[in-house]
């Protein structure tokens, strides 16, 4: 708090000295890195958050869950404080139909004593953290000036100021709000593939859970589940060392403080190890492993796989039913146009309403959604390599299924010879010079160029393989043999 000032020293006497002046009370401190002064909502069961609110969330009694405001607006926000222990007992915050952080998953929130404020921003739900501070010292009080009389009285001590409320720590990915995640080498993903079903945390890793930091001197073997084929799972750590994988990624293995550092896919078949595709054992896909600060750009980096190191792409071509699946799932069926995609909620979609066609627009509209982009010409080739070459698999594939054939080095499935697929690039001649009102009512182009496709269909024999590309098909262009696959950019963190 700020200190009050120095009383005024008595004036000089003629005789006797002027009394001594009462020291001026003690300021008030500076409030720390919270904010606001409205009132509390104390919740102790299950609730829905009104816009603005401010929740003491008390988990005494047992875990419970504080949904999000359904319809929020740009700039909307709610405040969540630890009431007792969240440690102890989870508090789940409910998306309530929105996303937080860009991805579809409740938050759950497992370390006692902070505060979390969640701000939507037009799209997503962004969890926004500081730390308090301590308020400033204040000035000291100006000296009275010396009399000529005797001492006066001292003065009174000024009312101690109000200490300055502690700010709420900020939050980390992954559901939870921790702090240290330190990789020997920051350069490289923390794990290591030891077999086909097997992985291990890498020596020299340590991570704060709950408060806890946790280290792991050795490389130690990740505790894995009965592994299903065309399954992503999460990585997990608890405060007592333990590291176990799950297919849940929002909720932790068990009871107690647990921090989500990572995943993997599990995939339907084996990598490329040549360029004739890779075969039907089930296996880890190495390249899909990432970590906390090690992983694909886009917010959720499930279903992915690290190409060259150099960027993301997904395992699996764009299914139909993507708001409930993501982007990359296995055994789906493909988006393309006999069968197009959900139109995204952020782009005006309620769930179940489906695009008319598979436009270029409309696929990378798909895409754009989760932070993705269609690949360019150089990037299919890198993420198609391995696959076998000019061959195509002879009939529909429908869903995303493995045709280990066209596995890739890096596992992307179907990579080649069964779907075109969207790319980034345009050419291949244009339209007239006249505008043509062919992007479905929003607006028209002017001597527009081809947009790219790459790989090759399944009825396109020896003309598929990493480097096939067509450059004839218009952006309104819609067939059942053409579909979309994203890729984003690759995040290391220091």
């Amino acid at each position: 708090g700020v200190q009050g000032a120095q009383g005024v020293q008595g004036s000089t006497g003629s005789g006797v000295q002027g009394s001594q002046g009462v020291q001026g009370a003690q300021g008030a401190s500076g409030e720390g890195g919270g904010g606001g002064i409205s009132s509390w909502t104390i919740a102790t069961s299950t609730m829905t958050a009104n816009v603005f609110q401010r929740i003491v969330a008390d988990t005494s009694g047992g875990s419970f869950t504080i949904n999000l405001p359904a319809t929020p607006s740009a700039g909307h926000s709610v405040q969540i404080t630890d009431g007792n222990s969240w440690s102890g007992n989870n508090l789940t915050v409910g998306r309530n139909g929105s996303t937080i952080e860009g991805v579809a998953d409740d938050l759950t929130l497992d370390a006692s004593g902070v505060t979390v404020e969640l701000i939507y921003d037009g799209s997503t739900w962004e969890v926004t953290a500081t730390l308090g501070a301590q308020g400033p010292q204040g000035a000291q009080g100006v000296q009275g000036a010396q009399g000529s009389g005797v001492q006066g009285a001292a003065g009174s001590q000024g009312n101690q100021g109000v200490q300055g409320s502690q700010g709420v720590q900020g939050a980390t990915g992954g559901g939870s709000i921790y702090g240290l995640f330190y990789k020997a080498d920051p350069s490289t993903v923390a794990f290591t593939k030891t077999g086909a079903d097997t992985a291990q945390i890498k020596a020299g890793t340590r991570i704060e859970v709950g408060g806890t930091t946790v280290t792991f001197s050795i490389a130690t073997s990740i505790t894995m589940p009965t592994l299903t084929a065309g399954t992503n799972y999460a990585i997990w750590v608890k405060d007592d060392a333990t590291i176990q994988a799950t297919s849940n990624y929002s909720s932790a293995p068990s009871a107690g403080n647990w921090r989500r550092i990572g995943g993997f896919h599990y995939a339907p078949g084996g990598n490329a190890t040549a360029t004739s595709g890779g075969d039907t054992t089930p296996a880890i896909n190495e390249y899909s492993l990432w970590d906390l600060k090690f992983r694909p750009a886009c917010p959720d980096p499930r279903g992915m796989a690290l190409v060259a190191d150099s960027f993301w792409a997904d395992i699996y071509l764009l299914g139909v039913d993507h708001l409930t699946n993501g982007t990359s799932a296995y055994n789906v069926t493909i988006a393309d146009g006999s069968s197009p995609p959900k139109i995204p909620t952020k782009f005006g979609g309620n769930g179940t309403a489906i695009y008319g066609a598979m436009t270029w627009w409309n696929a990378n509209e798909v895409l754009r959604s989760y932070g993705k982009r269609s690949p360019a010409y150089d990037e299919f080739a890198a993420l198609a390599y391995g696959t076998t070459e000019a061959s195509s698999g002879g009939t529909d594939p429908v869903s995303t299924i493995l045709r280990n054939t066209y596995t890739s080095k890096w596992g992307i499935m179907l990579a080649t010879g069964n779907m075109w697929v969207r790319g980034a690039d345009f050419g291949g001649g244009a339209a007239a010079a006249s505008y043509a009102a062919n992007t479905g009512g929003r607006g028209s182009t002017y001597q527009m160029e081809n947009a790219a496709i790459f790989g090759g269909a399944w009825s396109d024999g020896s003309n598929s393989g990493s480097r096939c590309s067509y450059w004839a098909v218009t952006l309104p262009g819609s067939t059942s043999n053409m579909g979309a696959r994203g890729v984003c950019d690759h995040l290391i963190l220091d």
